[in-house]
């Protein structure tokens, strides 16, 4: 055989092996999103049991697992005011095992927790977000204000004789909080007093301790209704349909705040796109599920898909306008 001809053959033979060998590099990971799911996922929670989040990650595990065809277990990861369970989430492998549920107060835990030990917006994979829930203002029955203009009025007299509950740095209501306090104007302004859970502040609220709160509305609504507080207003660009006779705080004359709690779902940073994807193919199935929505709408929550590059860019939006009014009303970050 002639020489130049021999040369040849081993070239291609070389470049067959060097092919061959990027096939093998990649195939486990084709065929491990191809077979994805195939046993049970994690779905962290990084509270205890019995809060607002864990109810929402319940509901979202077991869709989602009927879904998938595989158990998705709800595992309570508690501590550092959720960033335990969340950095877990941030070091585990990014398989598509192991998930992370969270509300909205996760992308502002650096501005108010010290030892956040990573930054929400770059060191996961957001996946979708399947959630919104409005918040309302409630006030203890004896402060002598029947709707909201009467509040803002005694509040802008009086500010320093109101202390206002606030359950979770960060969440929702909080926010909802400085926006009010915002647009109230005075300064010094009302005392915020922080609480361990929504459970210990609303008890103050209801003796009187406190006098104004903003949460959740499925959460407030049942002491709203047995009148152990007054709802003044609730978020949003409509009312709730848990609380239709409260108006928006645009219509009883305030601000328009259209802060909301919102669940999502996220992973380890670097997770292959087919998995993220079959995730995000469930999880718009999940929202759109019958069932799924009038259990969602029971609680006054509103189920709301977006799939990940929607919920990256969402996520981005809330992060800058919510920790330009952290810092605006000089909110520090705790220990």
């Amino acid at each position: 055989m002639r020489e130049d001809k021999c040369e040849g053959v081993d070239m291609w033979v070389r470049f067959a092996g060097l092919l061959l060998m990027a096939m093998l590099s990649v195939a486990p990971a084709n065929v491990s999103a191809q077979l994805y799911p195939n046993r049970p996922i994690k779905l962290i929670v990084p509270y205890p049991p019995g809060g607002g989040v864990d109810l929402m990650g319940r509901i979202v595990a077991e869709n989602l697992s009927e879904n998938l065809g595989v158990p998705v277990v709800v595992t309570h990861q508690p501590g550092g005011a959720g960033t335990v369970g969340s950095d877990a989430v941030r070091r585990a492998e990014p398989d598509g095992y192991t998930l992370l549920f969270q509300a909205s107060v996760f992308i502002f835990g650096p501005q108010v927790v010290k030892a956040t030990p990573y930054s929400p917006l770059t060191d996961f994979t957001p996946i979708a977000h399947v959630a919104d829930v409005p918040i309302i203002l409630v006030v203890n029955p004896k402060v002598a204000a029947n709707n909201l203009a009467e509040l803002v009025e005694v509040m802008r007299k009086r500010p320093r004789d109101f202390n206002v509950a606030v359950s979770a740095p960060g969440a929702a209501g909080h926010l909802t909080t400085l926006a009010f306090l915002r647009y109230l104007n005075v300064n010094p302004g009302p005392e915020i007093v922080l609480y361990r859970g929504t459970g210990l502040g609303l008890t103050d609220v209801i003796a009187g301790t406190s006098h104004v709160m903003t949460e959740t509305v499925g959460v407030l609504m049942p002491q709203v209704k047995s009148g152990r507080v007054r709802g003044l207003a609730v978020t949003g660009s409509k009312r709730s349909p848990l609380a239709p006779d409260v108006p928006t705080f645009a219509e009883a004359g305030s601000a328009k705040i259209e802060i909301a709690s919102w669940y999502g779902v996220w992973g380890p940073p670097n997770m292959p796109p087919a998995i993220v994807e079959r995730l995000n193919k469930a999880l718009e199935k999940v929202t759109a599920s019958p069932a799924f929505v009038a259990k969602l709408e029971s609680l006054g929550i509103t189920p709301r898909y977006k799939a990940t590059a929607e919920f990256k860019t969402f996520i981005d939006a809330e992060a800058r306008w919510g920790v330009d009014l952290l810092k605006s009303m000089n909110v520090k970050a705790t220990e």
